[in-house]
């Protein structure tokens, strides 16, 4: 009778133990999955940025001010620049 009862005990146990490595695996798996879809979306944000630090820099240029500023708000150089020195 006793050895039936450390049996049971034994076996209930190791199918215990069974099922905590299958949703330990399965949690491992769900887990890595988000990981690897967050670390996608990082790299497509990093990509982003790239792209928005090149647009800056490209529309920081001078040319790229003086023209904009000429075409879009008609803004010319003076004709006479008169320099005045205060002692």
């Amino acid at each position: 009778m006793k050895i039936r009862v450390w049996f049971s005990l034994l076996v209930i146990l190791v199918v215990g133990s069974a099922l905590t490595v299958v949703y330990v695996k399965h949690e491992s798996r769900v887990l890595f999955a988000e990981l690897r879809a967050v670390q996608k979306a990082q790299d497509l944000q990093v990509i982003q940025w790239g792209r928005l630090q090149l647009q800056n820099s490209t529309l920081a240029t001078h040319s790229n001010v003086e023209s904009r500023a000429r075409k879009d708000l008609k803004m010319r150089l003076p004709e006479d620049v008169e320099l005045v020195r205060l002692q």
